[in-house]
């Protein structure tokens, strides 16, 4: 019940939102704000009866939007590649978790039906905020979250945008000064910052690119393949994803593709074409040196970790939800535990009573009152 109450409120205002009725709830309007959004999956059944019925993992969506303090700066705060990036143990381990979950290797353990094993493939991608250390010589240079709210759905995400415009427009992100967007290389990430964030400075997380960067110079140079990676990594992180690209335009010259030659997945050349297409549709995405002086993150983090976390309630051996009204309503109220306003107590503490259920409680609260 609480989470269908949930997300009535968040379509009411989504829909005050796009009739331009919504009024924004905050005293002084945020100096650092930063929305991020991926996708997550949930395992569901049908609604027929007891047991599990017609299993399908169904695809979530999710938005971290958080309010962060951080001191831009002239010059570039960290211009050397983080030291986790350069270890390669990690970035084997790393990339290979990446590329597990992206090539859609995840696919065919869902055919098998072992939960435990798709849990295992899909839960272990390694949290970039785990990787991206200070170092002690150098001042603080990340942006620190002050507060953060979500949002989740199965919707479509022509659907999903104005959910998360509402509440940003609710939490006044509209009016900060600094506005980041941030997402990976998913098309839809883009056309919802393009129709619902255009102001926003749109910024592709740092390691997909870094993941695409490594498997190229694997088949480039497959002899000294550590250095080409360290050096096109390099550049990327200061900015020069232009030079990156020459050098696999380069590769590509001396290895060339016949009009109409279809290529294997395993394709030296199908590889580093696959690199080149993701720099080349995201390089306005990535200049990080710009994103780091403006005191900007440059990492999905926020959001990956929300999506951990979410899993710890939604995703297990033995969670099938009711497709889709349950994983719908899990959803929500998983989403309002995880805000930093307090906002699923003080849901429950302020709805509205049942003459059935509960004594009528004094409607004080801000999210319940609302529409």
């Amino acid at each position: 019940m609480i989470g269908e109450e949930l997300q009535e409120h968040l379509q009411r205002q989504a829909s005050a939102h796009l009739e331009q009725q919504l009024e924004p709830q905050y005293a002084e309007a945020p100096q650092v704000v930063a929305a991020a959004v991926d996708g997550g999956r949930i395992l569901t059944r049908a609604k027929a009866g007891r047991g599990v019925h017609d299993q399908q993992w169904k695809e979530t969506k999710v938005a971290c939007l958080m309010t962060m303090s951080s001191s831009p700066s002239d010059e570039d705060p960290h211009p050397d590649l983080p030291r986790c990036f350069a270890s390669k143990k990690y970035v084997e381990r790393l990339v290979r978790e990446l590329h597990s979950v992206r090539s859609g290797s995840h696919e065919s353990l869902e055919n098998t039906g072992n939960p435990a094993e798709i849990e295992e493939a899909l839960e272990q991608v390694v949290e970039p905020d785990e990787m991206l250390e200070q170092n002690p010589e150098r001042p603080a240079w990340r942006p620190q979250r002050l507060m953060r709210t979500c949002v989740s759905s199965m919707v479509s995400s022509d659907e999903f945008g104005p959910l998360v415009a509402g509440e940003a427009q609710r939490r006044g992100f509209y009016d900060a000064p600094h506005q980041a967007f941030l997402g990976d290389g998913l098309g839809w990430n883009w056309t919802l910052h393009k129709k619902y964030f255009p102001g926003f400075v749109p910024i592709v997380d740092f390691v997909h690119p870094l993941s695409y960067i490594y498997q190229a110079a694997r088949v480039i140079a497959p002899d000294n393949f550590w250095s080409f990676y360290l050096q096109a990594t390099t550049d990327c992180w200061r900015g020069r994803v232009a030079d990156v690209l020459a050098r696999l335009w380069a590769w590509q010259a001396a290895h060339p593709t016949a009009t109409h030659e279809r290529l294997a997945d395993d394709d030296p050349r199908q590889i580093v074409q696959i690199a080149v297409t993701y720099l080349t549709n995201n390089q306005k995405r990535m200049d990080y040196p710009r994103y780091r002086k403006a005191g900007l993150p440059v990492s999905t983090s926020m959001v990956e970790s929300l999506i951990k976390e979410i899993n710890y309630r939604v995703k297990g051996t033995e969670k099938f939800w009711n497709r889709p009204e349950g994983a719908e309503t899990i959803l929500q109220v998983r989403a309002a535990a995880l805000c930093d306003d307090d906002r699923l107590s003080d849901w429950i503490r302020n709805r509205r009573g049942s003459y059935f259920y509960r004594r009528t409680t004094a409607a004080s609260g801000s999210l319940a009152t609302a529409g």
